[in-house]
């Protein structure tokens, strides 16, 4: 697969007229916030908007953004509206009368005013604060069937090959967090060949099934004496799956203080300790990336990250998900992906409908370099 010149993306992004601020670490886990964001940079090539990006605020960061951890790859914005009225894209129309039809509430209509208020502010206060229309975080409408076409970017790809290519581009390590995954991976005496797996606990269950470690590293079809790194989160689930296998080498970054990933309680946390989760979380995620074979889950942020870029290739897979459904499964909303790994919703279901909106191939073509 090509590589996507940073430069070259620099000088189009910034060709474009129109703006887009994207708000990054808004409120979902660093990977899903990384996934929200790569859409939208992809959003705005197709639809030739100048990406910026605000992430002052950002949950994963101890207020210095994405700067904290990666080398900058757009123009920042700082003006401080964007942290209350630049928000990600909330579910549409159909989908909040699904949800109040099942729960019989209309919590969920009062919820969805409320953010078209919010939206209508932020847009307002974009306007006054920049003289013009600014596109923000909830105008992303995505869509996954797309073949990018942009010649100025040397682009002629489907949407799973532009993903890889910017998640590649925008995975740059700042110096010393470059340095801190060189120590830890050395510090770790992982053989050059090693296997990956994810086994996630903690709040995952409140929007979707825990999967065993057992099941996970069955998944992953091991042989006696091999090296696998677990990206876990509860040490005392690695420890039983270590006993379960004995005779395999799990390696992983996974502190003993760890009872399972709570969101809420990261978001408090103070900044050094949440500093150091993100580097060792950004550390297992590049080993990951790199692992000869993985197995993760169709669910989780870090999982969806690594199977956007590696589906294709035939030693990765989701314990969760027939290898492949994977491309028409990993663009769904968490809800419909937490049903499938549940077993509530057919695949081929999926499948049939993914298969029926991309009867028509719709390519988008960029009026830069044209």
């Amino acid at each position: 697969m090509q590589h996507l010149d940073f430069s070259l993306y620099q000088k189009v992004n910034d060709s474009f007229r129109r703006r887009f601020i994207y708000h990054a670490g808004i409120d979902c886990g660093f990977f899903v916030e990384m996934n929200y964001m790569i859409d939208a940079m992809l959003y705005c090539l197709g639809k030739g908007y100048r990406f910026q990006l605000y992430s002052d605020d950002a949950n994963f960061g101890t207020g210095k953004g994405w700067a904290e951890y990666f080398e900058p790859f757009c123009e920042e914005v700082h003006e401080p509206f964007h942290h209350k009225y630049n928000l990600h894209r909330p579910p549409q129309w159909h989908r909040v009368i699904h949800h109040v039809i099942k729960t019989r509430s209309l919590s969920f209509i009062f919820w969805k005013l409320k953010f078209m208020w919010k939206s209508l502010m932020g847009h307002w206060l974009a306007y006054r604060s920049y003289g013009e229309y600014v596109h923000l975080s909830q105008d992303v409408a995505s869509d996954h069937d797309i073949h990018y076409h942009i010649p100025a970017l040397r682009l002629d790809c489907s949407y799973y090959e532009a993903y890889t290519m910017l998640a590649k581009m925008i995975w740059r390590p700042q110096p010393d967090v470059k340095r801190q995954i060189a120590e830890t991976i050395g510090s770790l005496s992982l053989p050059c060949v090693y296997s990956g797996v994810q086994i996630r606990g903690g709040d995952k269950a409140k929007e979707a099934r825990l999967i065993s470690g057992k099941q996970i590293i069955e998944a992953l079809h091991p042989v006696d004496g091999e090296y696998i790194f677990a990206l876990a989160d509860n040490y005392l689930q690695l420890e039983i799956v270590r006993s379960e296998f004995p005779h395999l080498h799990i390696v992983s970054l996974c502190q003993p203080t760890d009872q399972g990933y709570n969101h809420k309680a990261f978001c408090t946390a103070a900044p050094q300790e949440k500093r150091a989760a993100i580097v060792r979380l950004i550390v297992s995620a590049d080993l990951l990336l790199h692992a000869k074979k993985f197995v993760g889950s169709i669910t989780t942020g870090p999982s969806v990250f690594i199977l956007k870029q590696r589906h294709a290739e035939p030693t990765v897979s989701a314990v969760d998900c027939a290898k492949e459904a994977l491309t028409s499964v990993l663009t769904l909303p968490i809800d419909q992906r937490a049903a499938l790994s549940f077993g509530c919703i057919n695949v081929n279901k999926v499948l049939l409908k993914s298969q029926a909106s991309g009867s028509v191939s719709r390519v988008v073509n960029s009026a830069v370099g044209q």
